[in-house]
Order: structure tokens, then C-alpha cells, then sequence
């Protein structure tokens, strides 16, 4: 395992990293368009800019930009002001959705197995339900079992690789049920399973929790040649020692995505985006997972644990 890099280090990484994606996700009309040859920062700076923001927990654009004002100027000495960052950052996020869709399909190819799961994104609480369902009008009220609380705004639905890696995401109103999207999510990747049949001799199976019981969903996916594999509500007790092993591994295997959920929510604040707007929760959403995946990217590369993200973004 290597050292972790210095900020400076980690400006410079992270930037040839979107350098080299830019190209590859980015249509030859944004790229080429008017003005480009006149703008100050490049595309590749800005999400970089955007990245670092993210990963280092700072919700304020311009708290950050006077960080990087006074302390790397030197990296970045075309630096625009905040308000136009706050607009090329803007425009850019659909840049950084496709980014982030390469980065997932890329590594969906290497996982063994795949892990299914969800978490509240939370926009209001209760006191606040009404007005905000006035600028937030997708969000809906849920129910949390993990805090045991009814709460307003939205659900992201997780597909995480066994190394830890975001396979896949949807982002749905809160009380749209949870084998609602499930349904979507294995019916994709039996879909993206067999454009990549030459990869994959049999079906790598797919991991749930208790939320997603059901035989008709198994079914269904087995007859795509999926392998669905979903825990036993805790009431039913364990028929044999056998069966107590296979459930413990179970949730030893699937606490993968559990660690990916407690880094989004700690490192990056997933659970709290403080958008005012559908838009911006969608758009808050794509740029805390965008940064994510850079970071386990950089990881990686560096010979270090992909999911290290805490200490890499210190």
C-alpha cells in the first residue's frame, strides 16, 4: 500500500483522471463548441474542481473556492470567480453523469458478485414537509427502518460491486417500493450480462437483504439467467445449523454495501443534500457519486484500498 498523496498530489491525479475521461464520454459539440478556445478554466479543470468540492465534505462553493483562492492558486492560476464556477459546474453535470456511467460500466466487469440495497435521501423533515413539497415536488414521504423514522425526499438504490465499487444507481421518489426497483435494476444488468456473455461462463449472483424477498422476483430474474439471492426475514428462524451459517454469510458478504453506504453518508453527506429542487437534488446526487468513484479509481492506481476514501480525501 502506498502513501497517501498530499492535495496538491491529489489535484494533480484526480485531474489526469478526468482529463482521460473527458475525450471518451464527451460528444464533439460540447467539446468543440463556441468559446472554448476563450474560456479561462477547461471542462477537465472544473470537474476537477467540482470532485475535490465533494470529497472533501465542503457543501459551500464559496468556502471552497476561497480555499483554492489562497492555497493552489498556483494549480489552478486561471481560476474564475465563484459565480462562474457555480454555472460551469452546473452545465458540466451531465458531462460528469457520463463520466460516472463509464466509470460503473468498467467496473461492473470485473465484479464477482453484486450487492442490492437502498438508503433515505432525506430533503425535508417533518415540520417542513409542506413547504418544502412546494420547490421539491417528486419528493414523497418514506419510512426509514434503519432510524425508524417517516421522512421526505427520495431513495437511492444501490448496485455494488464485491470490491466495493457503484455498479449502478437509481434515484427514486421515497414511497416507491423498494422490489419496485429491483425489478429495473436486475432486469439491466441481465441485460448488460448478456452483451457480455463472452465474459461471464455463468450467472454472478445478486445479494439482498430482507427488504427484497420474494420468489416471483427471484423467478423473474432467473429466468433472464440471473441468481438472486435475498435474505430470510429475521421472524423465520433457522431450520438447521446449516441454514444459520449460510444467512451469517450472507450478511458477511452484503456488509460490503453497507460500507459503502456509511462512507457516502459520512464522507460526502449523501443523506442530507440540502437542494432546494428536484434538479438539484438529482444533480447533488450525480456529483457525491461521480466523486465517489474517482476517488476509488485513484485508489486503485495508487495501490491502495479502493474504498480508502476517507484518508484519501483528508
Amino acid at each position: 500500500m502506498t502513501a497517501t498523496p498530499s492535495t496538491e498530489e491529489l489535484f494533480l491525479i484526480i485531474y489526469c483522471l478526468i482529463d482521460d475521461l473527458y475525450p471518451e464520454v464527451t460528444p464533439d459539440w460540447v467539446r468543440f463548441r463556441n468559446g472554448t478556445d476563450r474560456m479561462a478554466m477547461t471542462d477537465s479543470e472544473i470537474i476537477t474542481l467540482s470532485v475535490m468540492q465533494e470529497g472533501q465534505s465542503n457543501d459551500s462553493e464559496l468556502s471552497f473556492h476561497r480555499i483554492v483562492q489562497k492555497d493552489y492558486l498556483h494549480l489552478f492560476p486561471d481560476l474564475i470567480c465563484r459565480s462562474r464556477y457555480h454555472r460551469r459546474r452546473k452545465d458540466l453535470m451531465g458531462i460528469q453523469r457520463e463520466m460516472l456511467r463509464f466509470l460503473m460500466n468498467r467496473l461492473r466487469l470485473l465484479a464477482m458478485w453484486l450487492a442490492l440495497d437502498s438508503a433515505p435521501i432525506t430533503t425535508a423533515e417533518s415540520p417542513r414537509w409542506k413547504s418544502a413539497r412546494m420547490s421539491i415536488w417528486a419528493a414523497e414521504a418514506g419510512f426509514s427502518p434503519s432510524k425508524r423514522q417517516f421522512f421526505l425526499g427520495f431513495r437511492l438504490h444501490l448496485l455494488v460491486s464485491n470490491i466495493g465499487a457503484i455498479c449502478d444507481f437509481v434515484l427514486s421518489p421515497a414511497n416507491v417500493g423498494e422490489r419496485e426497483v429491483a425489478e429495473h435494476m436486475l432486469a439491466v444488468e441481465a441485460a448488460f450480462r448478456s452483451k457480455q456473455s463472452a465474459l461471464f461462463s455463468e450467472a454472478r449472483p445478486v445479494l439482498a437483504d430482507n427488504g427484497y424477498c420474494g420468489d416471483w422476483l427471484a423467478d423473474l430474474f432467473g429466468k433472464n439467467g440471473g441468481a438472486l439471492w435475498y435474505a430470510l426475514r429475521r421472524s423465520k428462524k433457522a431450520a438447521s445449523k446449516e441454514e444459520a451459517a449460510l444467512r451469517a454469510w450472507h450478511r458477511g458478504l452484503r456488509a460490503r454495501i453497507e460500507s459503502v453506504f456509511a462512507s457516502l453518508d459520512d464522507q460526502f453527506q449523501i443523506e442530507e443534500t440540502r437542494a432546494r429542487s428536484v434538479w438539484g437534488v438529482m444533480t447533488r446526487v450525480v456529483a457525491k457519486l461521480f466523486a465517489y468513484m474517482v476517488g476509488f479509481v485513484a485508489n486503485e492506481a495508487l495501490g491502495r484500498p479502493g474504498t480508502a476514501l476517507k484518508s484519501l480525501y483528508r
